[in-house]
């Protein structure tokens, strides 16, 4: 790993403070999680972004639904 110096308004760092505590957790655990779960939005948000200019460009047909429909079925065994 490596070691990152960032800036923090004190505000923020009391919150942190506060709810990390209980869970055991320090302050550079819970930048870690903010971070992580950031970039994983980010990557979610694009890939939803891709899909929406994707439709844009190419349209799906409204009828199109109807055989899909079969698809969505379990089937039983």
């Amino acid at each position: 790993m490596k070691n990152v110096q960032i800036t923090v308004d004190e505000e923020t760092l009391r919150q942190i403070d506060r709810l990390g505590k209980p869970l055991g957790l320090k302050r550079s655990e819970i930048v870690r999680r903010a971070l992580s779960d950031w970039l994983h939005r980010q990557a979610v948000d694009g890939f939803e972004q891709e899909w929406i200019d994707s439709l844009h460009k190419r349209p799906d047909k409204a009828g199109r639904a109807e055989e899909w429909i079969g698809a969505q079925t379990w089937s039983k065994k």
